[in-house]
């Protein structure tokens, strides 16, 4: 969610390759028991073994598995071990037989990739741009990702329907930019595919994948979780890391959304799909080029992302791979065409599964030898110390509303973000400046009379560009700061985020699931950057002013997956219950989804504690899910806030008053 986060973590090394050929698998060099050693090892270090969940890996050669083993528990509370037959979620890794899908489709000439979407989701917003299929498969659409808003919303991990989804994705006012100017990850991209795949085949999702993509290329056991009714045999369960037992089962059976997640499969079955791209059992099309074919952007660059899959290299060698995670399932896929060779990571509990499946592909694999001037590292310059002094200052980037500052350093400068650590920067010239950690480049610019206008940021072909604003920026007093609490709503969320003034400082409430999944305090402080913008652990803040110069809402900027992502000032508890979940409370009630209900009723009470009608409807859920005491608990705290609320009637009849 850091815009800058790239710069500290983030090592990218620009390779010039030779006309040698790669290193074939090790063999006589070192045994296979010496390499499952190696892999046991670094299972072992990821702090796996046979107590805990844990997965399964598998190396693909020539169209076989020459290595599968299994590690740890499918389920850590009954103590099942995984299997090498064992089914786990792939999460993203799903992405690409949704595209297969929409590849048979087009083959079929049932659909176009050039084809606008709301030719088939008529409903689908206009937002001034055409959206294409093409877009949603190479995730150049521009449409906010669904996962990323109900983060925010504060029910990620909530049990939700595919038309909840599809009706959240739809209630955004805006993109996040012009489809096809860039890349920029989106699931919704991907459940918006699913249901293009039903209205055009007239299937349902899970039925088409299954009998057009599984059945024929022999993934026999394979199957789509998209009910949460659907039972699920020789099926890995999800676990988090955490809690009292240290490990916990988590809750993914609870969402059966399809197109972004959710494919169940197993090592021998994810091995007929790798050999499909050498021999396509899928009708009479070009598999392997179809699936891996780019597309470009509207400058007419290449965006490297195909039909679910990273287009890449890797030790010079070219690589088709994906990951996924679901926070409780992670999964990797790496293919190298050239040497008919994949790895197969699938897990059962939060690990780093690239890096496990780069090494062990490192094992197998030792690629092209990178020439001599492959790796060339800039030098350090000397310049005057009156050079230095002209880049110190503050510097912002409005896109992203983060701000660095810049102080000297004897012969080099600091660049100091909030939240996102400092780090040294060196000149190779008057204006450009590098790090010693990365292939990062920090360029000045200056106008004609010498004064610097603002530094860009460049590694591999990402861009940032923050303007200069000088070195008297004064952060706001803290007197300046109470202007701004109150409570902001969202109505594309439909959440309410409270900003509180206290102990001097501002904080923003975050919802507690929010804040635990981005590892950040519920009550999250904002840092004055200059003017109305701030900063936090989560994004900038930029807060907006009416035609009175008052403060009127704040602009969440950028979430990585979702940018811009406005709130309104509420002027009153009255409106925030008008204009948040109160509505929906209601459709719970009348559809029977008590246990919605009382999610909702308890998300409203974080930012609304005296509301006695929430407190009615709350009791009124737990009361059809015949639990009388917390029902009663509830009617009471209604009464007691209002004696007009019905329930004061009902505690009077129960002998509680008078």
């Amino acid at each position: 969610m850091k815009k800058l986060r790239f710069i500290i973590t983030v090592v990218s090394l620009f390779c010039i390759f030779g006309t040698a050929k790669p290193d074939s698998l090790h063999n006589s060099k070192e045994s296979k028991d010496s390499l499952e050693i190696k892999i046991d090892t670094m299972i072992a270090r990821m702090g796996l073994s046979s107590e805990t969940p844990g997965g399964v890996v598998g190396i693909i050669k020539d169209g076989k598995l020459i290595f599968k083993k299994s590690y740890g528990l499918a389920n850590f509370e009954k103590k099942e071990p995984n299997t090498t037959s064992t089914l786990f979620n792939l999460a993203s890794v799903s992405k690409q037989f949704t595209a297969a899908a929409i590849l048979v489709l087009a083959n079929e000439n049932k659909l176009s990739l050039t084809d606008d979407i709301r030719k088939y989701l008529p409903d689908f917003p206009d937002y001034g741009y055409t959206i294409t299929i093409e877009n949603l498969i190479h995730h150049t659409c521009g449409i906010r990702s669904n996962d990323v808003l109900e983060l925010m919303a504060g029910n990620l991990n909530s049990n939700k329907t595919m038309e909840e989804v599809y009706s959240l994705i739809i209630k955004q006012k805006s993109l996040n930019f012009k489809p096809g100017e860039e890349f920029l990850y989106s699931n919704s991209g991907y459940v918006l595919l699913a249901m293009i795949i039903e209205k055009t085949s007239g299937m349902k999702f899970s039925k088409f994948v299954e009998e057009r993509i599984f059945r024929p290329t022999g993934m026999v056991q394979t199957l789509i979780y998209d009910n949460p009714d659907k039972r699920m045999i020789n099926c890995a369960s999800g676990h988090t890391w955490g809690g009292e037992e240290k490990f916990k089962r988590s809750a993914s059976l609870n969402t059966a959304v399809v197109g972004e997640s959710n494919v169940y499969t197993c090592l021998e079955d994810f091995l007929q799909w790798d050999n499909n791209f050498y021999k396509n059992r899928l009708e009479k099309w070009d598999f392997g080029k179809e699936m891996t074919s780019l597309t470009t952007f509207n400058n007419g660059d290449t965006c490297n992302y195909a039909f679910g899959l990273r287009i890449s290299e890797r030790n010079g060698l070219r690589t088709i791979s994906h990951q996924g995670g679901t926070g409780d399932f992670t999964a990797q896929y790496i293919q190298i065409p050239s040497e008919k060779f994949a790895v197969v990571c699938l897990f059962n509990i939060p690990v780093d599964v690239t890096g496990l499946s780069n090494k062990i592909t490192d094992l197998y694999l030792k690629g092209i030898p990178k020439s001599a001037n492959s790796s060339s590292k800039p030098e350090k310059t000397k310049v005057d110390s009156s050079v230095l002094k002209l880049y110190a200052g503050k510097y912002f980037d409005e896109k992203a509303g983060i701000g660095a500052t810049i102080t000297t350093d004897s012969d080099h400068l600091i660049f100091n973000t909030l939240y996102n650590g400092k780090f040294e920067i060196y000149p190779s010239s008057d204006s450009i400046f590098f790090v010693t950690f990365a292939d990062l480049k920090v360029i000045f610019s200056k106008n004609v009379k010498g004064e610097v206008l603002k530094t860009t940021i460049i590694q591999d072909k990402q861009k940032i560009n923050l303007t200069y604003l000088g070195t008297n920026v004064v952060p706001l007093k803290a007197e300046q700061l109470s202007q701004y609490s109150g409570d902001y709503f969202c109505e594309e969320i439909n959440v309410t985020y409270p900003v509180l003034f206290k102990d001097s400082k501002l904080y923003i409430k975050f919802p507690e699931s929010t804040a635990k999944f981005c590892k950040t305090k519920v009550e999250s402080e904002l840092i004055s950057e200059h003017a109305d913008n701030f900063a936090s652990t989560v994004s900038g803040f930029q807060f907006t002013r009416d035609t009175n110069n008052e403060i009127s809402g704040f602009i969440i900027k950028d979430l990585g997956r979702v940018r811009n992502l406005a709130f309104v000032l509420l002027k009153s508890p009255l409106t925030a219950r008008n204009l948040s979940d109160n509505s929906n409370i209601n459709k719970f009630l009348m559809q029977g989804e008590y246990g919605k209900v009382i999610d909702t009723c308890k998300h409203i009470l974080t930012y609304d504690s005296l509301n006695s009608e929430i407190y009615y409807k709350m009791g009124i859920a737990y009361q059809n899910l015949l639990e009388e005491e917390l029902s009663l608990n509830c009617y009471y705290q209604a009464a007691s806030l209002n004696p007009e609320n019905k329930a004061y009637n009902f505690m009077l009849a129960k002998g509680y008053y008078g």
